[in-house]
Order: structure tokens, then C-alpha cells, then sequence
């Protein structure tokens, strides 16, 4: 309420803080045994500080409210009563002539206190510490009484992976339903990242005040790294990040050892979307033993009609992320909005961009800043260079390892759902260093012709490829018309891998053979 009523205005300008370590001392008068002290004085917060300690050892004694910890002490040397005791620092004891009974009687060993100091907003740049490199930024937010609101805050944080250090809430007395949120977060309010996310809160929020951008307390401290510039602020390199010219070589992605890239196919199988733990668990073990190397299936699935079926969401993350358990399965799975990048990136060993979502900018963005490989799949109707220029923005955030999927392009020609742009796979091993798979179920839309593309695809130069499989396709609750059954599979698996016996060391470490419907 100070800090809101002293600097709302704007006058005033918070520039240092510092962290104090806080140890609490009980004493008493020379002499006085801990096993005689009747009652304690302390400051209310001092002796909830040191509850556990006192229940252990003083459980009978009173504990008496005082208005300081070394105004508490200096009553104990007045009083003269050896059985009153006070907790107070250290130091006091010797200023006022008494006697530690035991030192370090707080419950929280990093107990400490946080010091501000605040100056006039406009000698506020010239008390910025020189040479500093990591700075903090402390606000206050009052945000409407509307549902998500404090959410839609926070997520311009998020998106943009500036750190949140502190969160902390009081109502808003002059407007009812309203709430005030004084927040920390990593990072200057110049920093490009910090300075957008304040834009974006001030045409959120009812009120933004920024109390002041300041060096960060770092003894004994757990600062993540300093917060990078974004990426669309970079300077543009002289010849583009996806450019073989980078890599003659050829860049090969690892996902858990396997290897996008490397002299193998890589094949990826699963549902068009996860339906429940049994289904998902019988597919992984089938296309395990038949001899696909990842697991794939839709937990946010998006659909062209909204009464279609979405996906289970983040119980099918768990169902995806139990079949890897059991069969040894890397999973990749679909992300459809930025906002659900952590989740997903939780528990997914690849992230999917999809079709629909090439062109998602802050989706790309934030899948890349998750860390984790990214396959990146071409948009129906985008051109081979605007597919190239989506997988820049991912790189262009810092991540390397990026996987490009062919799927299909929409032309004139109706009889199958897309027409598989081979072209294109050639044409991305010639101009790219990233490695390309297709995923022939989309491209076709018909199973009887997923095999013939499958192997045209990888005459083609893709390394890999990604088709949909489920136990019962006429059953799917998604794209059943396009998925493999059990045996369509095997024998596709057959072709990919000749002499392979699929993955029996994977299967064979939880003694599954087979899940029953």
C-alpha cells in the first residue's frame, strides 16, 4: 500500500535493493537456563520465524507480542526476570548485557530481509550502478475483475521469456473488484523483451506503474541467464540460417539418440489423434515391435469444424508420455498456440508445428525458445520459400534443430486430399542443410496409395517420414480414412528397414507383447 500510495505518481524511482540475511537469537540474562524460560518477546513475524524451534524446545512457553526484536531485548535487561526471554539479532545481546541460549533459531535457513531504496525519478539514470549486467524491474499492475485477466498479464512475460522473479496481490481499496499485483521480473525496462511486454500490459491493465529498473542482488542468488534480445531484432545475417552454404554437410537433429539426418530413415508412426490410454498404448506397442523408430499423436488436435473432435489435451500428453515408458518410444506430438508450449514441451520429445500453424510467428518463436527440436511441417497453400522462411524465425531464436515436413500442397487436382510435393524434397536437400521428412497420410488422403508414396518420398531424399496408424481406422475418431492398420504398417516398416526385427529391446525391458482393445 506504501509503495502504491508514495509512487504511483511517478516521482519517485526505485533504484538498489538489497538482500540482508535474517538470524534469530534467543537470550536471556547471565545465568538464566533455557529450561526455566516461561515467557518470549519478540516481534510477531520474528516468533512465527521460529515456531518449529520453539515448539521444540520451549512447547510451554508464552510467546508474547512485541513492537521490535531489540526493543524485545531491552526489556528482558530491564525486567530482571530470568525466566523471560527474547529473540532478537545477535548484536543485541551483547548491547544489552544478556546471554545467547541458541543461535539460528529460524525455520528457514535463506531467511532474509529485502532492503529498497528509492530516488527522485529524474536523477534515477544516474545512480544506475556502471558495468551492471543484471538488472531486475519491479511494477505494480491493477488489473479489471474479469475472468483470465491477471493470465493475459503475466503471458506477455511469458511469450517473450522474460523470467518472473515475485508475484504478490492486494485488493485495490478505491475501486471494489479490482486488484493490485506487485511484480518482479529479470531484466532492465530497456531490454527490447521487457520494454514490449510493458507496452502490451499498459493496453491490457487498468494502471501499469513501473517502480524502477534496478542492478539485482546476486549473493547468493539464482538469476536465470541474462534475457537475449528477440530475434526479429537481430541483425540479418548475410546469408540465411537454413542456407546450405552453413552446413555442406548436412545438419542431423538427435531426438533421444535418434537421428534425423544420419544414414537411416527414420520412421515415425502413430494416431491422428491420442483417444485413450489403451488405444495410444496398443498402437506404441504395435509399431514398436513392427519397427518404427518415434512415436506420434495428437493431443491438441486442431480441426476444420469446431464440433469435431479436439484431442484430450494434457491427459493425452500423459497417455503419450506413458507409452514412451513402456515401449522406449521417443514421442513427438502437435503444439497449437504458444501458450501451450510449456506443457506440451514437458512432456512431448519433439515439438510439431503444424500445417495450419507455419506461419504462427509467436508459436514459432516460442517453440524454439522451449529448446526442444522442432518439426516444422509446410503449409498447404505456402510457397518452398515461405516454408524456408518459417523455419528462420525458429532458428533465428537459437535453436539449431529443426526437422522440415513435406505433407502435401493444395492444387486443382480433388481425386486425393493433397498433392505430395516431391519436388520439394529434393529441392530442400539441395538448397538446405536441415533434414526433410513427408509425411504421405495427409499428402494422400487414402491409405491404399501410403505406402506407394512412402517410398517415393525417400527416392526422393527424405529421411524419414511420419504416417498415421491406428488399431481399428474405421473407427478413428480422426483421420481414419488415411491411417494404416497394424498389418499395412508392418509391411511399410518392412520396406524401410529390410532385415529389421523392430524394436524388441524396447518392448521386450516391460514384457509387453500385445494390449488388448
Amino acid at each position: 500500500d506504501l509503495l502504491h500510495e508514495a509512487f504511483g505518481d511517478g516521482t519517485l524511482h526505485l533504484t538498489h535493493e538489497i538482500l540482508h540475511p535474517v538470524h534469530h537469537t534467543i537470550m536471556a540474562l547471565p545465568g538464566a537456563p533455557l529450561s526455566g524460560i516461561k515467557r518470549v518477546l519478540s516481534h510477531p513475524v520474528a516468533l512465527g520465524q521460529c515456531r518449529i524451534w520453539l515448539s521444540e524446545h520451549l512447547p510451554d512457553a508464552e510467546l508474547v507480542s512485541a513492537w521490535d526484536t531489540a526493543g524485545s531485548a531491552e526489556i528482558v535487561a530491564q525486567e530482571k526476570n530470568p525466566a523471560l526471554a527474547a529473540i532478537a539479532a545477535r548484536p543485541a545481546a551483547d548491547v544489552h548485557g544478556l546471554v545467547p541460549l541458541a543461535e539460528r533459531i529460524e525455520d528457514d535457513p535463506t531467511n532474509q530481509t529485502r532492503f529498497l531504496t528509492f530516488t527522485r525519478a529524474d536523477e534515477a539514470e544516474s545512480l544506475r550502478t556502471p558495468g551492471a549486467t543484471r538488472y531486475k524491474t519491479s511494477l505494480i499492475v491493477l488489473v479489471d475483475h474479469k475472468p483470465g485477466m491477471l493470465a493475459l498479464t503475466l503471458q506477455a512475460f511469458g511469450a517473450r521469456g522474460v523470467n518472473l522473479m515475485a508475484l504478490q496481490s492486494r485488493p485495490e481499496r478505491s475501486a471494489p473488484w479490482t486488484y493490485r499485483f506487485y511484480v518482479d521480473v529479470e531484466g532492465s525496462a530497456t531490454d527490447p523483451r521487457v520494454s514490449e511486454a510493458l507496452e502490451e500490459i499498459e493496453a491490457l491493465a487498468s494502471k501499469l506503474i513501473v517502480l524502477g529498473s534496478y542492478e539485482a542482488w546476486t549473493e547468493g542468488s539464482r538469476l536465470s541467464a541474462p534475457v537475449p534480445p528477440p530475434a526479429h531484432r537481430v541483425e540479418k545475417p548475410s546469408i540465411p540460417l537454413v542456407d546450405r552454404r552453413r552446413n555442406p554437410e548436412g545438419t542431423v537433429v538427435q531426438v533421444r539418440g535418434l537421428k534425423f539426418g544420419g544414414p537411416d530413415p527414420v520412421l515415425i508412426a502413430g494416431p491422428c489423434s491420442v483417444e485413450s490410454e489403451t488405444m495410444i498404448l496398443e498402437t506404441a506397442v504395435a509399431v514398436a515391435q513392427a519397427g518404427a523408430d518415434m512415436l506420434r499423436g495428437g493431443a491438441y488436435k486442431p480441426r476444420t469444424s469446431p464440433y469435431d473432435f479436439q484431442g484430450l489435451g494434457v491427459k493425452g500428453l500423459r497417455y503419450l508420455a506413458d507409452a514412451r515408458e513402456k515401449t522406449g518410444l521417443p514421442i513427438v506430438t502437435e503444439v497449437l498456440s504458444w501458450e501451450e508450449v510449456p506443457v506440451v514441451a514437458h512432456f512431448a520429445d519433439m515439438l510439431q508445428i503444424g500445417a495450419r500453424n507455419m506461419q504462427n510467428f509467436s508459436l514459432l518463436r516460442a517453440a524454439s525458445r522451449s529448446g526442444k527440436p522442432v518439426l516444422l511441417k509446410r503449409g498447404a497453400g505456402a510457397t518452398f520459400e515461405e516454408w524456408l522462411g518459417a523455419a528462420e524465425y525458429v532458428l533465428a531464436e537459437g535453436n539449431p534443430n529443426v526437422v522440415l515436413c513435406e505433407r502435401g500442397i493444395r492444387t486443382f487436382e480433388r481425386a486425393t486430399r493433397h498433392t505430395l510435393d516431391l519436388n520439394a524434397v529434393a529441392l530442400v536437400r539441395e538448397r538446405t542443410h536441415l533434414p526433410v521428412i513427408v509425411d504421405p497420410s495427409h499428402a494422400a488422403g487414402i491409405r491404399s496409395i501410403v505406402i506407394p508414396l512412402s517410398l517415393g518420398a525417400l527416392a526422393a531424399g527424405a529421411c524419414g517420414l511420419i504416417v498415421e496408424v491406428h488399431p481399428d481406422p474405421a473407427q478413428a475418431m480422426s483421420d481414419g480414412a488415411q491411417s494404416l492398420d497394424f498389418a499395412m504398417f508392418a509391411d511399410l516398416a518392412r520396406q524401410v528397414h529390410p532385415g529389421r526385427t523392430g524394436k524388441a529391446g524396447r518392448t521386450g525391458k516391460t514384457g509387453l507383447k500385445a494390449v488388448g482393445r
